[in-house]
């Protein structure tokens, strides 16, 4: 065991102690912490623009964050409003749904029902006077404008007469003119057809020249067929034995091309001929050369062969080594079991006398323990006994309580019926005050209000809900 002097000790424990702080130091720390204070909240740094980056998520999850308990805010007290309505409007709708309330709603509509058909006589009072008022205004307007209508029709008579007187001179007029009109037109008309007699004369003559000269015209065509006729049967002639020398020139180019056509065939069948004993050519050189790279193949493989037969030879011998070391590996464990299979059977020779030591002592527990469950039992039948006469004890408690509560529910509800009977009165009595200041009938109200029990409703006419 090596030792260190004290001097050296003293030396190691300086090291690591932290530097002294001298003025200069503690000046510039100061002036250091100024500057990172001060540099720490300008936002154009590259380390706030890399901190921004780093924090702006963070950010806008805490923006949703907000918005989200706000909106669950705002949607729970909705939802909260919402309930509180649902309850009041389903408070009323069961109380509604009382005998007491529909019979009083019942007798609220028939003295609605009343007031309405009493207003409904009233308008067809105000109605009637109307139409009487109106009748007496359409006789009296009716009056005034047949007056006028006798006047107009009167004037109208005097200007009728006027204009008749006017409108016979002008047919006078008109009737000397239109016989002026139909002289001269008589006039004009045999002037026309003097000049269209003659028109006709002239006409007919010339035709009976023109007739003359289409029936010479005609002569002189026929005689022109006739003509043409021959000379067209002559042309005919002449364009037959022209086709004969064409249909024998035809005869001869057919041969010509059918010899053409031999030939061709002879002389596919010679390049055919050629090319395939240049193939031949092309697939004996090809053998030639696959012989020789079959040739260089078995050398190859040949030498890849010893190549194997050297690889097995050192695998066999390492594999020898092997099973040498495993030899030597399982004598080692057979002579361990041996050791460990003594040490056990000597293990066993000692839990067993343990075991017995235990069992003799166990035996003797359970000895102890059976006196001691007889006593358990007997002191058990008697919690039993208690255990009985404390329950005999608490029914006789909880049908004295049960009694005790039967009466404060009966209590409560007499309190509720008296609650309710408050509250009908309070709103039939606010139904009757409307009723009177709307000046209806009150006394269906009055009735309902007044009503002792109600064991059985009529029929429903409708819900004020």
């Amino acid at each position: 065991m090596s030792s260190i002097s004290r001097s050296e000790l003293r030396r190691m424990q300086m090291s690591v102690q932290p530097p002294e702080m001298t003025n200069s130091e503690a000046r510039r720390q100061q002036l250091k912490k100024l500057s990172d204070e001060r540099v720490s909240h300008w936002p154009n740094t590259l380390q706030a623009t890399r901190k921004k980056k780093e924090n702006w998520k963070k950010e806008k999850m805490a923006v949703e964050e907000l918005s989200r308990q706000k909106i669950d805010r705002e949607e729970a007290e909705l939802q909260k409003r919402l309930r509180i309505e649902s309850i009041r409007r389903a408070n009323t709708i069961l109380y509604e749904q009382t005998d007491k309330m529909k019979n009083l709603r019942s007798q609220q509509m028939y003295s609605d029902v009343l007031a309405d058909r009493t207003e409904q006589i009233e308008e067809k009072k105000i109605m009637r006077k109307w139409e009487r008022d109106r009748e007496d205004s359409y006789n009296i307007t009716l009056k005034q404008q047949l007056v006028e209508a006798e006047a107009r029709e009167k004037a109208e008579s005097e200007m009728r007469g006027k204009k008749h007187a006017e409108m016979a001179i002008l047919i006078q007029e008109q009737i000397g003119e239109c016989q002026q009109t139909v002289v001269d037109r008589l006039r004009s008309e045999k002037r026309d057809g003097e000049l269209v007699k003659k028109k006709a004369e002239d006409d007919l003559q010339r035709d009976a020249e023109l007739q003359a000269e289409k029936a010479l015209k005609a002569r002189l065509q026929a005689e022109e067929m006739q003509l043409a006729n021959q000379k067209l049967k002559q042309l005919k002639l002449t364009l037959e034995l022209e086709e004969e020398k064409e249909g024998e020139k035809r005869k001869s180019d057919l041969k010509k091309k059918e010899d053409m056509a031999l030939a061709r065939k002879k002389m596919e069948k010679l390049r055919f001929a050629e090319k395939q004993a240049t193939r031949q050519k092309m697939i004996d050189r090809a053998c030639e050369e696959l012989n020789k790279k079959a040739t260089s193949e078995n050398v190859r493989l040949e030498r890849q062969v010893e190549e194997a037969r050297i690889k097995e030879d050192n695998e066999l011998e390492l594999r020898a080594q092997k099973r040498q070391r495993q030899r030597e590996a399982i004598e080692r464990s057979r002579h361990i079991q041996l050791e460990l299979q003594e040490q056990r059977r000597k293990a066993d020779v000692e839990e067993n006398q343990r075991l017995a030591l235990h069992y003799e002592r166990k035996v003797k527990e359970m000895e102890y323990e059976e006196a001691s469950e007889q006593v358990a039992k007997k002191e058990k039948n008697r919690e039993v006994r208690a255990t009985q006469e404390a329950q005999k004890m608490e029914k006789r408690q909880w049908l004295a309580a049960s009694q005790e509560e039967q009466l404060k529910a009966d209590s409560q509800k007499l309190a509720v019926m008296e609650e309710d009977d408050a509250r009908f009165r309070t709103m039939a009595q606010g139904v009757l005050e409307e009723a009177k200041r709307e000046g209806k009938n009150t006394y269906p109200i009055m009735k309902a209000l007044t009503i002792k029990d109600i064991t059985l409703l009529p029929a429903s006419t409708g819900s004020r809900v």
